[in-house]
């Protein structure tokens, strides 16, 4: 840091400068030797004054008058108007003690000057050249060395001394000296006062010789302290518990540890009143009551009773004890308090007396009879007492209304807690409890409670105590400090220790409201007293600064190398941060000092930060691992009042991106990038055109797989669907071979039936062909000039019977205008055909064909078919133009899955189309458009050849009633002609029940005991593999036999059959021989196994079971039975529960497994045990019968004997010779 030396400015010699000052007009006073220079910074010029002497301070006033002292206490005042100095020599004027060195002077106004010597201060008017000791009326005061002089405001003058601090108002001449107190914690540290100083903010700075500095500011003296201070006048005792004013004005303070104090707030004296024994003292020394009743104070112990002291006499004139009906019920007294009417209640621990005056005694409150922790009495006449637990209680002795307020728990709205410590009423009749877990407040009008809690801005939720000021705020003591509440808007300010409270700590039920609007707290470190009104608010904005700087943890030192300080932080606006050194920590400070640690601060980082995030403790900033970018750090503050300073103090951060993201790096990678682009995409150019080459093979080769596939599929529907019309001509046929055609009737039914599938086989025949020609456009279509008005009517007219035969509503709607369009008359009729078939099959109650309007502009046709009852969905509208697709059977209609698909396919030939679409899901709409006119027209009308439509309407079903003496079947297929004739022919052995799907079929299982189920597999809805899949899984089915018939006669169509547990698997066509000695062969075989399972003793339960299902359910029926044998009321009832199952599923199961009741079941599993443990050899047959659970061992053997064929005896017997 470079100077420039201006002691080699002309007229100024080298030598010892001792004072510098500069005044208000830029003059600079320079005191040097012996000389005083004046610089004048404006022109320039500098003029010097020889004063022969040492110069020993030198000051300016206010109204820039220059003073200067020399060392023979002669005082030189610069008079401006005539350049020159005139000389006040003090010891002209003194009258007093002899003058000592003057060490510094201060002027008041215009008139005076104070003179701080090594003796005395003095005051010179120097216009009545008038010298005065300002100590004179003090006689305390000797001889004081004063160091400095300091002006405090226009009145006050504070003097910094050997012997303290003086404080000298000028106005009314008095002097207040503060001294160091060795047991005060809250006095000045060092009586040498060396230094003062008053910051902007009005705090005063005091620096002291060997103890420091000190501070000073009005706020911190807010509150006044009250404590012991021992040696000194003052508290006796720390714990303050009762505080109370006599109509002398006098303070009398309870204590729970040192007995009574008297303080006399016009002076500042205590008296103290001991519990020492002697005539006229208290009788102990923890008081819990105090309470001024004219010339009396009737004081309440908490383990002593009651003392009465005379005010005049200062003397305890009465005690009262606890005992009998005439006193208070205990010497624990808590809580005292004087009436308007001016009874004196004592609150104790077991309940509240009143003094009667008459009598002199006490006579008992029967409605307060608990630990009474506090009383109030409002205008209205009503008593309110808290209690410690039991809530707050009132009565009014007026109207005898009384009442009790209860904590409820869950009850927001009510008492907080039922741990009241006090209570108080507001200048708005509003009630206060001060409870254990906040504050309440109760409204009696409405009578609705208000709670305020931490949550809501309270120091603690311990609250002891409330006062009211004379602003109408609420004064709140709490276990962690004290509050101020506003009613108003509900905001509470809170006031610590560093506010210049003694302690956080205050006790219950302690404090005190003056006349004067004075309010004391008790403490558990002394007692405080302060007048709100006197409050001064700090209104200070502080300037807020960042004071420090550490990167990675570590203080930034300024200078260092690699440092990224260049100058303070303080000072810097700006810094750069390498990318391993982002994490960052900031430390900021708001020049408040009064109360600095309860300033706030707020921060905000851009760039990380979206709001702000406030501080109030710490302040310190930390923020981890900038990503590389710019930012910008925001702080504000405020002081210790919330006084918020909304200028921002700013720092700009860089953080550097690593190496490898610098612009070169990335270059270079642009550039390697490239290369390897390059690279990439010619091997991948290369890898495409060898690829392309293999898919262009496998995409012939997948083609041709497809071609096949599709042709195979093709013709395996094609098979299935000829398959079944074969079965109904070779059963037929083989019945009438192998009987008597004696038989007329059954003889031409059989044949109705073979000639209906010939005809049958025909059709889809030729459908077929057609259907092939007209994908492989080589249906030949010759085009002639048709009235397709005509053509509509006589389809129409040829399927009229069949769906008047359905009872469906049949209509064609035709315009009055004959169109005429050059269509392929046979093509048209069967896309007709086929469309009127379709609408009839599946309609509900209606079919509506219609030819839609046209005029002589259009260049097509369109004809409607409209049907309701199914319709199709939107998944399937295409999906039903597709070779064998069938969306839906019925029991009554199947189809062949060709009549659509050909439909569509010569609707195309003819340039035309063929659609579909709903109406809000309740009509299928087939739309017909074709061309009017065609490329190639014959101009003739072709012949339109008549096709028989046969209908074939099956008789209504009858109601099916079963004969019991047959086996019951379920008979699944979804073609209706082999349904009913397998059901013909099985009839005469078997009850059949029929379904056309897996569906249907499930339904008839819950509802009929089926022995046995023969299934088609390929169905709608649900086929036979997931029927039988279905059956076998489900505990209920899994004991059914299930055949399987198919068209489908391949290995893995089989094995699929059989691993889903089909018992049996016929191809058709198939003679109906072969299905029914299937059927009796697996019937047979299971009345087998259940016989031999019934006379066996050995055999177990697991035997009779055909599937793992039915083994895993047998076995654990078996366990349950076998776990409870012993219990003879073992029934279907409980044995339901056992097995999670309900009463007539379970007996439905064992019926079809066994043919057995459960009960018979129980019963045989009973004997079956007894058989092994006769066979044992281990026991005797009474102990076998018990074992089992019968009683009487002859019922037993009966039983056995009845189940086995032979008696227990015998069966043992036949054991042992086996072995």
């Amino acid at each position: 840091m470079e100077h420039k030396r201006l002691n080699s400015f002309k007229g100024i010699k080298s030598g010892e400068v001792r004072y510098i000052k500069g005044d208000k007009q830029d003059n600079v006073w320079i005191v040097s030797d012996l000389t005083l220079y004046h610089y004048n910074t404006k022109n320039r010029k500098i003029t010097s004054y020889n004063f022969n002497e040492t110069v020993i301070n030198i000051h300016i006033a206010d109204n820039g008058t220059f003073w200067a002292v020399t060392g023979s206490g002669i005082l030189k005042r610069f008079d401006k108007q005539n350049n020159r100095f005139i000389d006040y020599k003090l010891a002209d004027y003194n009258q007093g003690k002899p003058l000592s060195a003057v060490q510094d002077i201060h002027t008041i106004g215009d008139t005076a000057v104070l003179a701080g010597t090594m003796n005395q201060v003095l005051l010179f008017n120097y216009t009545k050249l008038t010298l005065t000791n300002v100590f004179k009326a003090d006689k305390s005061v000797n001889d004081v060395h004063t160091h400095i002089i300091f002006k405090q405001s226009n009145d006050e003058y504070w003097l910094g001394t050997e012997a303290g601090l003086y404080i000298y108002n000028i106005k009314t001449g008095n002097i207040n000296i503060v001294q160091k107190q060795y047991s005060n914690p809250y006095s000045i540290t060092d009586n040498v006062i060396s230094s003062i100083y008053k910051d902007t903010e009005g705090g005063t700075w005091v620096g002291t010789y060997f103890g420091g500095i000190n501070y000073y500011s009005k706020q911190y003296n807010n509150f006044q302290k009250y404590f012991q201070q021992p040696g000194t006048n003052s508290l006796n005792g720390n714990v303050v518990h009762e505080i109370c004013q006599d109509k002398y004005g006098k303070i009398w303070i309870g204590t729970e540890d040192a007995g009574l104090n008297q303080l006399d707030p016009a002076t500042g004296k205590f008296k103290h009143f001991n519990a020492d024994g002697k005539t006229g003292s208290i009788s102990y020394r923890n008081i819990h009551g105090i309470v001024a009743d004219d010339d009396k104070l009737w004081i309440g112990t908490y383990e002593h009773g009651l003392d009465v002291l005379d005010l005049k006499t200062n003397k305890v004139i009465k005690h009262y004890n606890a005992g009998g009906p005439t006193s208070f019920n205990s010497n624990f007294i808590v809580t005292m308090y004087k009436t308007r009417a001016g009874d004196i209640l004592v609150g104790t621990w077991s309940g509240m007396s009143k003094y009667n005056r008459k009598n002199d005694n006490f006579m008992p409150m029967p409605d307060f009879n608990f630990q009474v922790q506090g009383m109030f009495e409002d205008e209205q006449g009503t008593l309110w007492a808290s209690t410690y637990g039991g809530g707050v209680y009132y009565k009014n002795f007026r109207t005898g209304k009384k009442g009790h307020l209860m904590y409820t728990p869950g009850n927001a709205k009510g008492l907080i807690n039922n741990y009241v410590n006090s209570l108080f009423r507001d200048s708005r009749h509003n009630m206060w409890f001060c409870t254990e877990s906040g504050l309440s407040m109760y409204n009696p009008l409405n009578q609705q409670f208000t709670n305020y809690t931490v949550a809501d801005g309270l120091p603690n939720n311990q609250v002891y105590r409330v006062q009211e000021d004379q602003a109408g705020l609420l004064w709140v003591s709490t276990s962690n400090g004290l509050s101020k509440f506003n009613p108003a808007n509900g905001v509470f300010t809170n006031y610590h220790t560093a506010n210049g409270l003694p302690t956080e700590q205050f006790n219950y039920n302690s404090s005190y409201k003056t006349a004067d609007g004075t309010l004391y707290f008790g403490t558990v470190k002394g007692m405080i007293s302060f007048k709100p009104s006197a409050f001064v608010k700090n209104s200070f904005v502080p300037p807020v600064f960042i004071t420090g700087l550490q990167v990675n943890n570590s203080d930034v030192v300024v200078g260092e190398p690699k440092s990224v300080l260049q100058s303070s932080i303080t000072n810097t606006k700006s810094i750069t941060l390498p990318y391993d050194s982002s994490n960052v920590s900031f430390d900021v400070a708001a020049l408040s000092y009064i109360i600095p640690e309860m300033n706030g601060y707020a921060y905000k980082m851009d760039g990380v930060d979206k709001n702000w995030t406030k501080l109030k403790v710490n302040r310190k900033i930390y923020y981890t691992k900038l990503a590389p970018g710019s930012y910008t750090f925001r702080v504000k503050g405020s002081n210790s009042e919330e006084v918020w300073n909304n200028k921002e103090t700013l720092l700009q951060i860089r953080v550097l991106p690593p190496y490898w993201a610098t612009w070169w790096a990335y270059t270079i990678y642009a550039l390697i990038a490239a290369a390897i682009i390059y690279v990439i995409f010619r091997y991948y150019h290369i890898a495409i055109e060898e690829k392309n080459k293999r898919l262009i093979g496998a995409i012939e080769i997948n083609t041709e797989r497809e071609i096949y596939n599709a042709k195979i599929e093709f013709f395996t529907n094609v098979a299935h669907e000829i398959r079944t019309p074969l079965t109904l001509i070779k059963m037929p046929l083989d019945k009438l071979l192998g009987s008597d055609i004696n038989d007329a009737n059954m003889l031409n039914d059989n044949l109705n039936i073979m000639k209906k599938n010939t005809n049958r086989l025909i059709d889809l025949t030729n459908q077929l062909l057609d259907f092939r020609k007209a994908e492989a456009n080589k249906f030949s279509l010759n085009f002639s000039k048709t009235d397709i008005n005509e053509i509509l009517n006589e389809t129409y007219l040829t399927f009229k019977p069949a769906a008047d035969l359905k009872g469906i509503s049949f209509k064609l709607e035709l315009p009055r205008i004959t169109l005429h369009a050059f269509v392929d008359v046979e093509a048209l009729r069967k896309i007709l055909s086929n469309l009127f078939n379709n609408a009839i099959k599946y309609a509900g109650n209606t079919v509506f064909i219609k030819l839609l309007p046209f005029s002589s502009e259009d260049t097509c046709f369109n004809v409607e078919v409209r049907n309701d009852g199914y319709v199709v969905a939107d998944q399937y509208r295409e999906k039903i133009f597709e070779p064998f697709f069938r969306i839906k059977e019925t029991e009554k209609e199947t189809g062949t899955g060709i009549g659509l698909p050909l439909s569509r396919s010569l609707a195309q030939l003819h340039k035309g189309n063929l659609t579909i679409t709903t109406t809000d899901g309740r009509l299928n709409i087939f739309l017909l458009s074709l061309p009017i006119h065609q490329e190639t027209e014959l101009n003739i009308k072709g012949d339109a050849e008549e096709e028989n439509v046969i209908t074939y309407t099956e008789p209504a079903n009858e109601q099916f009633v079963p004969d019991n003496s047959k086996p019951l079947i379920l008979l699944v297929e979804d073609n209706k002609d082999i349904l009913n004739y397998i059901q013909h022919e099985l009839s005469v052995t078997y009850n059949v029940l029929k379904a056309s799907n897996g569906y249907e079929a499930l339904t008839a299982l819950q509802n009929e005991h089926i022995k046995l189920v023969v299934s088609d597999i390929m169905m709608p809805i649900m086929d036979g593999i997931e029927l039988c899949k279905k059956i076998k899984t489900d505990i209920q089915y899994s004991h059914i036999p299930v055949i399987l018939l198919t068209a489908k006669n391949s290995l893995n169509s089989k094995i699929e059959g059989l691993e889903v547990g089909a018992d049996a698997y016929i191809e058709k066509p198939f003679a109906f021989e072969h299905l029914v000695a299937q059927m009796s062969n697996l019937l047979s075989n299971r009345l087998l196994v259940k016989d031999h399972f019934l006379r066996s003793p050995i055999t177990h339960i697991k035997g009779i079971a055909s599937s793992k299902t039915d083994k895993d359910f047998l076995e654990q029926l078996n366990n349950v039975i076998y776990d409870n044998i012993t219990d003879m009321d073992l029934g279907v009832e409980q044995l339901s529960s056992m097995m999670n199952m309900s009463r007539p599923t379970l007996y439905r199961k064992i019926k079809g497994l066994s043919d057995l009741t459960p009960n018979e079941l129980i019963n045989i599993t009973r004997l079956k045990k007894a058989a092994e443990l006769l066979a044992s050899g281990d026991y005797k047959i009474n102990e076998v019968a018990n074992m089992i659970g019968y009683s009487m061992p002859s019922n037993f053997s009966r039983d056995f004997q009845r189940q086995f064929g032979v008696s227990p005896s015998n069966y043992m017997h036949e054991v042992k010779n086996s072995n």
